[in-house]
């Protein structure tokens, strides 16, 4: 059943009672927040406000770090804790829309993720999503960024992982520490190894999430 959650709102002076009705999500799943730069407080305000975190759910964290290494702890802790089905992963510059849990759980996959912007202060902005081109005798990946964002929701090649819903499945089968920067960012590598694992990986363009500090003016 629907949760009822009351807010109060300024109106042309007034104060107005808005009841928004939010799914009760009744099994619990791990949220985890790498860190590895400055906290922006938006981030705690919308969080709170936009994630419905049920008392049944855990937190985990990092302190600053490099940011491998973060989302490696996060991960690893979510394997440890077998009672939670799903490691919703967000970013601590990332701010999600409201309901992005409850919609990413909706559509059932194993792994799939909101969208963002990239914020390089000498690339042009485009979405955080990738097509894969090929590997090199090396084994280094390349890949070619979207130039603009799709729509509904698309099984994609590569994407940040900023604001992720990952299955115990999928976790599990990707291992221990499955992030580095050996072959490329992080995130990118994760999702090299989704696709030699055969797992497919998903972008849910309606939820387009703000990426803090960009550059753009």
């Amino acid at each position: 059943m629907p949760q009822e959650r009351v807010t109060f709102e300024a109106s042309n002076g007034k104060q107005e009672r808005i009841v928004n009705q939010i799914p009760l999500r009744t099994f619990p799943l791990m949220i985890g927040v790498p860190m590895d730069e400055v906290m922006y407080s938006k981030f705690f305000m919308m969080f709170m406000r936009n994630l419905h975190i049920m008392p049944w759910d855990a937190l985990t964290t990092t302190e600053s770090t490099y940011l491998p290494e973060a989302r490696n702890r996060v991960h690893n802790s979510f394997l440890s804790e077998p009672s939670y089905s799903h490691l919703f992963m967000v970013d601590s510059d990332v701010i999600c829309p409201p309901s992005t849990i409850e919609r990413l759980l909706n559509h059932k996959l194993p792994i799939v993720c909101g969208w963002y912007n990239n914020k390089h202060p000498t690339e042009p902005p485009h979405p955080v999503v990738y097509d894969f081109l090929y590997e090199d005798s090396d084994g280094l990946p390349f890949w070619k960024p979207r130039e603009k964002e799709g729509v509904g929701l698309e099984k994609v090649d590569g994407t940040g992982a900023g604001c992720i819903l990952m299955s115990r499945e999928v976790a599990e089968k990707l291992g221990k520490d499955p992030y580095d920067m050996h072959h490329g960012g992080e995130d990118l590598v994760l999702c090299r190894k989704l696709m030699k694992l055969n797992i497919p990986l998903y972008v849910d363009w309606t939820i387009n999430a703000a990426h803090l500090g960009v550059f753009w003016k």
